[in-house]
């Protein structure tokens, strides 16, 4: 890490690849820049749990961690997209005018991106304790981790069969019965780690 001094302290600064704001305005656009990602990334989670086929095994709580894991997802692929050049033509024509846009400080997305990382990390871990912690359950166990994994294992699937979908067609697309396939047999698969972890300290809850 490089030492930050009073001559070369500026907006532009990174600390181990994080943007330091210089004063309040560029931190509230951070804040901003990340509030609208949140939202964007969400509404795409939530989009993707209304298809979903009716009646699979798992609850209401393995539902919201499921939307958790689809928005992280999410987040992780705009992320890697921007990484990404744009080799269309639009791409082209953008950067061939890029002196006269306005150019993001790289460094601020970086941040953006971390930031609601940790924050979607975060409602992911608050989420399992919670609810293991309702049932008298290790929440470190091998078997809530199991769970926590199974959950996590279908988002992804769910993801990749999805990922290119814009949410308003989701509902009429072809995609939502190869989905909807794949749904059912993840979601049996949670219901299974769900029993098993509560086995271990409440088999009646299960």
């Amino acid at each position: 890490m490089r030492e930050i001094s009073s001559d070369n302290a500026t907006a532009l600064d990174l600390l181990d690849g994080t943007f330091i704001p210089e004063n309040e305005r560029q931190l509230r656009h951070i804040q901003r820049l990340s509030e609208q990602l949140d939202k964007q990334v969400r509404a795409w989670a939530q989009a993707v749990v209304q298809i979903l086929p009716r009646g699979l095994p798992i609850n209401s709580h393995e539902v919201y961690l499921l939307s958790l894991f689809l928005a992280q997802q999410r987040r992780l692929n705009v992320q890697m997209d921007a990484r990404e050049p744009d080799n269309s033509f639009a791409g082209t024509i953008k950067t061939t005018f890029a002196f006269l846009m306005p150019r993001e400080n790289p460094g601020i997305a970086t941040t953006v991106h971390r930031v609601l990382a940790a924050r979607l990390d975060s409602e992911i871990d608050r989420a399992c304790a919670f609810y293991c912690r309702d049932y008298c359950i290790e929440e470190r166990s091998d078997e809530a981790l199991d769970w926590r994994v199974a959950i996590r294992f279908m988002s992804q699937s769910l993801y990749s069969r999805v990922a290119e979908l814009d949410p308003k067609k989701m509902p009429t697309s072809p995609r939502r019965f190869e989905m909807a396939l794949v749904a059912r047999d993840l979601a049996a698969d949670i219901q299974a780690k769900r029993h098993g972890m509560m086995a271990t300290l409440a088999p009646d809850a299960a």
